[in-house]
């Protein structure tokens, strides 16, 4: 270290761009720990010395208060497994999402004042405006799925009674999943004599049905919890924060003074910030795919980590140039429209929730970092003209940190700077200056000696003040950084060109992340924070997703069962809809938006996880038992369809308005019974292509339904669409073309006679050998199968084309 020794000092002259020790508000800086975390950010370096192409777009910090004694970028092992010991002991289960069947009837029943109250019509206005309201639950906690029973009472033969109580005949065990009974065979016409015809009816009934049951038990096994705690994942990151240990960056008490470093310091520091960069800032996406995990149940364990304090959840808008985080909030009501990043000072519009990052900080005691600011990635082109690469911690005091450059190789962390202009700058510690280098050092010049306090260099895009210039005579320095903001502080010294260069990220080189639009579709943080996290609208600006798939549902004949039952009796069938359809859609990734009368609307961040949720809904609607008026299943008509909207506050939650909204909805009014039509739109994905072949495919429960041109009111041009049909939904006089003839009274005789005719027919044309083709051409010809219609309205063709 004789460098060390007879170095020169250099005054530099500049105007500060700060003279306070941070540019964050002291409010900030008494945040209370249980609810707020901190860390820093980290670079990588170009020299021989430093780690190549290391990711640090997930470093970043904010305004620790510092703590005596205590080394940043440490960790308190201790402290943390306090929280996760917190977490694994409480219980997930104590809130539903979904109705609570015992509070809502006593509920219904005192508002409604049952069939022997006397203010029926104000019941009836009371119980109306309850279906009309979007359901909102009184505690959030963890969203659980339908309450259904293991065995499952399901009145499948009329019984008026028991249609209204849920109950019935036919059961599904939990044990073998099998359904005892027969469910609507005691209809059939006596004229069904055929023993094997029966046997067949009766096998595809219990075919469709058991899928009903298959997924109701699963619903049952998954009630306990959708996310159990998973020990794994914590384990995972104790193992990553198990990095975080002293190494020798402690504070010296004299503010004034400084510790010398040498590069094997700076080491240990640099590979200790880097090895921590998983948990600084945590970022969903990246740290599943690293672990291993299922990004939705990282998210699970992080939201349940908020609410215990142990980690708290940013908001921070995607920069457009340097990738880094424009800003950042705990709250997504306060994202603004516009603003100048912290890190690059680029102007950015937010318009979009897709480049909104979600972020989780972990608490300050647990991992202690001094840090103002996030930290803006380096493009591998930024690297490629940076000369010095240095991470430099902050402590309580102040005290400094000697590094050196071009002093030899036993002590310096980079080679002496070469003659020219150099641009200094950090995100982290939001400074930006330059530094002039005026010749090339000789073998004879001692170091020149820089000293650099932290609030000197601190700049402000916004008050378009000049950036500091520090000179120096030669490119052999002893830089002396005072880290007074409290701030970690990296010296960055590149050559100086153009800002593109230095700050641009290419999207090629982004880390992936976790976005506002999608994690407003997970359960938990429905369950949790919804009702305080929705967007704010501002003036000229509004948020937008570019893609969100929109599920709108109906029930069939709602005026009818109103007009028949009362409003107060009806709701309660409408809310054991509500309950199916909630509880599918839960399970699907779906988010339910609204409820409208009997109508819901609810997105979905794919077209796969819509319509496995509909099919699913409608498998399990007969499970609520049948319509008192009618004695049909409950039916639902639905309507899915994907694009851009914008995202706008409605009744306290996060709602959709636009064009994508108003086809969906128009769609879903073009569907029949338990049928579902599905736009183009949805289909363009090939897992959502996938998920359709899949629901009707050979032995689905669904008929394909063929592709069909809609026009739709206040749409330009026509909207194509496919659809499905649940098989063994009610039958309907409107679901064929029938002329003066009782659907209801014929329907089953026309159909096991069409059957009978079909399989006949079948079998006749099977027995003719193939060298007799004019017999077998002449049975084709007479046969019932020749002259089947493909129209999309007839349900007969479904029961045909089984048989």
């Amino acid at each position: 270290m004789a460098a060390q020794e007879n170095i020169v000092d250099v005054n530099f002259a500049c105007a500060s761009a700060a003279s306070t020790g941070t540019s964050r508000s002291r409010q900030s800086r008494h945040r209370s720990r249980n609810l707020s975390a901190h860390s820093g950010g980290s670079f990588c370096g170009s020299t021989d010395f430093f780690m190549h192409d290391v990711d640090i777009s997930r470093n970043h910090g904010h305004g620790t208060v510092p703590v005596p004694g205590r080394e940043s970028h440490t960790a308190d092992l201790a402290e943390f497994d306090r929280y996760v010991k917190i977490m694994s002991e409480a219980d997930r289960l104590e809130q539903d999402l979904q109705w609570d069947d015992d509070e809502e009837e006593s509920s219904v029943e005192e508002e409604s004042g049952g069939e022997e109250s006397e203010d029926h019509e104000g019941a009836n206005r009371t119980a109306a405006a309850a279906a009309a309201a979007p359901y909102v639950p009184k505690h959030r906690s963890q969203p659980q799925d339908v309450p259904i029973g293991m065995n499952i009472d399901m009145n499948m033969n009329g019984d008026a009674e028991g249609a209204e109580k849920g109950m019935g005949e036919t059961k599904i065990s939990n044990e073998h999943g099998e359904f005892g009974g027969s469910i609507g065979l005691d209809e059939r016409p006596s004229m069904l004599n055929d023993t094997s015809e029966r046997k067949q009816d009766d096998a595809n009934q219990t075919r469709r049905l058991s899928q009903a049951s298959e997924i109701t038990q699963k619903s049952v096994l998954s009630q306990k919890t959708q996310y159990p705690f998973n020990s794994a994942f914590w384990t995972y990151v104790r193992s990553i924060l198990s990095n975080a240990k002293p190494v020798g960056f402690g504070e010296l008490p004299n503010p004034n003074a400084t510790a010398l470093k040498s590069p094997d310091d700076a080491s240990k520091f640099l590979s200790k910030v880097i090895a921590i960069g998983p948990l600084n800032p945590i970022q969903p996406a990246v740290i599943a795919k690293e672990g291993g995990f299922d990004e939705d149940e990282v998210l699970a364990e992080l939201f349940y980590g908020t609410l215990v304090g142990l980690v708290a959840m940013r908001f921070s808008p995607e920069c457009i140039q340097c990738g880094s985080a424009v800003m950042d909030t705990d709250m997504l009501g306060r994202v603004p429209g516009k603003a100048l990043c912290a890190g690059c000072n680029a102007p950015n519009k937010i318009e979009s929730m897709d480049k909104i990052k979600v972020m989780f900080l972990l608490n300050s005691d647990v991992l202690y970092i001094l840090a103002e600011n996030y930290a803006c990635t380096p493009s591998a082109e930024s690297m490629s003209v940076t000369s010095v690469f240095a991470a430099v911690p902050a402590n309580s005091t102040g005290s400094g940190y000697s590094y050196f450059v071009g002093t030899g190789e036993g002590s310096q962390i980079a080679p002496a700077l070469e003659p020219g202009r150099y641009r200094m700058h950090c995100p982290v510690a939001k400074t930006d200056n330059y530094l002039v280098i005026k010749r090339k050092a000789s073998d004879k010049d001692k170091a020149v000696h820089l000293h650099m306090k932290i609030s000197d260099l601190v700049y402000s895009h916004k008050k378009g003040k000049k950036k500091a210039e520090l000179e120096a005579p030669h490119g052999k320095i002893r830089f002396d950084i005072f880290p007074d903001t409290r701030s970690f502080f990296v010296l960055w010294v590149q050559k100086n060109t153009d800002d593109k260069t230095l700050m641009h990220l290419p999207e090629d080189e982004r880390s992936p992340y976790t976005s506002a639009a999608k994690v407003i579709h997970h359960p938990i943080f429905n369950a949790l924070f919804q009702d305080n996290q929705v967007v704010s609208v501002q003036k000229n600006i509004f948020l937008s997703v570019s893609n969100v798939v929109l599920v709108f549902t109906d029930i069939v004949d709602s005026t009818k069962l109103y007009a028949s039952l009362g409003d107060g009796p009806a709701f309660k069938l409408v809310r054991k809809h509500f309950q199916v359809l909630f509880g599918a859609f839960t399970r699907n990734g779906g988010r339910v938006v609204k409820t409208i009368g009997d109508a819901v609307m609810a997105s979905f961040t794919t077209g796969k996880a819509a319509l496995s949720a509909v099919s699913e809904a409608m498998i399990l609607m007969p499970t609520i038992g049948r319509r008192p008026d009618n004695n049909n299943y409950v039916e639902i008509r639905v309507g899915i369809h994907s694009g851009q909207a914008t995202v706008v506050p409605l009744n306290g939650v996060n709602d959709y308005f636009g064009q994508t909204a108003n086809i969906a909805a128009r769609v879903q009014s073009a569907a029949k019974a338990s049928e579902c039509f599905v736009t183009e739109a949805v289909l363009a994905t090939q897992d959502a292509r996938d998920a359709y072949k899949e629901i009707t495919g050979p032995g689905a429960s669904f008929k394909l339904t063929p592709l069909t041109e809609l026009m739709l009111k206040g749409v330009d041009g026509k909207v194509h669409a496919r659809g499905f049909r649940w098989l063994l939904r009610s039958r309907r006089a409107s679901d064929i073309s029938t002329s003066g003839t009782s659907f209801a009274s014929n329907y089953m005789e026309r159909r096991v006679n069409r059957t009978y005719s079909l399989r006949m027919s079948a079998q006749s044309i099977d027995s003719v050998g193939e060298d007799d083709a004019d017999t077998r051409d002449a049975l084709l010809k007479s046969s019932p199968v020749s002259h089947r219609g493909d129209r999309r309205g007839s349900t007969l063709g479904a029961h045909i084309e089984e048989g």
